[in-house]
């Protein structure tokens, strides 16, 4: 299990811990201060910091080691993520009693785009999303919430599964789980720090991708759609492998399988993915 599961799960995944979405954590000051700044200061800010820094290390094959660290000592107070694959939300969701859909703040930030891709949970009332500094997005159609019942949040983070968007949830201040977002690395703040900075933000999903090797035909078809570069194609009528060291386990490339050759094990038992969890 990952570092927040011992830290706080209770036992369990720490996701799957209702304490960690209830009320009572959303009533601290300091995470009240948090969300309500939370567009502007974590989103815009990070975007152009971020992009500033592809530009200056773009020659380079990651950030200063210490920048690094620092910058992930901060996130995990702040605000960070963990990959999750498409069977845990429906376990998520379960948890919480309101959810809702707004738009994408990595999309919007980087290109103006709305993308309705994101999900703020609860289990409230009061509902911490009703803090966000939505004038973030201008329009008032942008930034408008919109209530969805869990049949239908899941519906549609399954249908951006089948589109190749990796899912995510994420703290406001941790220990506190807010949201659910399903991006990908074109805008997704999370990815091309962890990927292209080498800076994590997130932790990776506590599975692994795994191919049974007499049922893929090669087709190439999941290696196109991995965020992470995590598939090797080895040929025509060859099967796939993946590089356990890069696989994030999100379970996406399960979604284009034709063979259902995909399936995900327990990250913690595998012998290399388990020593990567960033």
């Amino acid at each position: 299990m990952c570092e927040f599961c011992t830290q706080h799960g209770e036992g369990k995944k720490w996701y799957l811990n209702a304490r960690n979405y209830s009320t009572e954590l959303l009533n601290e000051l300091q995470r009240r201060k948090f969300v309500s700044h939370f567009y502007y200061q974590s989103i815009e800010k990070g975007n152009r910091s971020l992009s500033l820094l592809e530009r200056i290390f773009r020659h380079q094959i990651f950030m200063p080691r210490f920048m690094r660290e620092r910058q992930l000592g901060q996130s995990k107070i702040h605000h960070f993520g963990q990959v999750i694959p498409l069977e845990e939300i429906k376990k998520i969701l379960d948890i919480t009693t309101t959810i809702v859909r707004v738009n994408c703040g990595c999309r919007w930030a980087a290109e103006k785009k709305e993308s309705r891709t994101c999900y703020g949970l609860s289990i409230g009332p009061p509902h911490w999303y009703d803090l966000l500094d939505m004038d973030f997005f201008g329009s008032p159609d942008v930034s408008q919430v919109e209530s969805l019942t869990k049949e239908e949040a899941f519906a549609a983070m399954a249908e951006a599964d089948c589109q190749g968007m990796m899912h995510s949830l994420w703290t406001f201040e941790t220990p506190f789980i807010g949201a659910i977002c399903n991006c990908d690395k074109r805008y997704c703040l999370a990815i091309r720090s962890s990927l292209g900075q080498k800076m994590p933000v997130m932790f990776r999903a506590e599975y692994v991708a795994d191919v049974a090797e007499n049922s893929c035909k090669g087709c190439k078809a999941c290696v196109e759609k991995c965020q992470f570069a995590a598939i090797n194609y080895r040929g025509k009528k060859k099967p796939v492998t993946i590089d356990a060291a890069k696989c994030y386990g999100c379970g996406v490339c399960r979604a284009f399988c034709p063979e259902e050759a995909i399936s995900l094990l327990e990250r913690e038992k595998h012998p290399v993915a388990g020593q990567f969890w960033m």
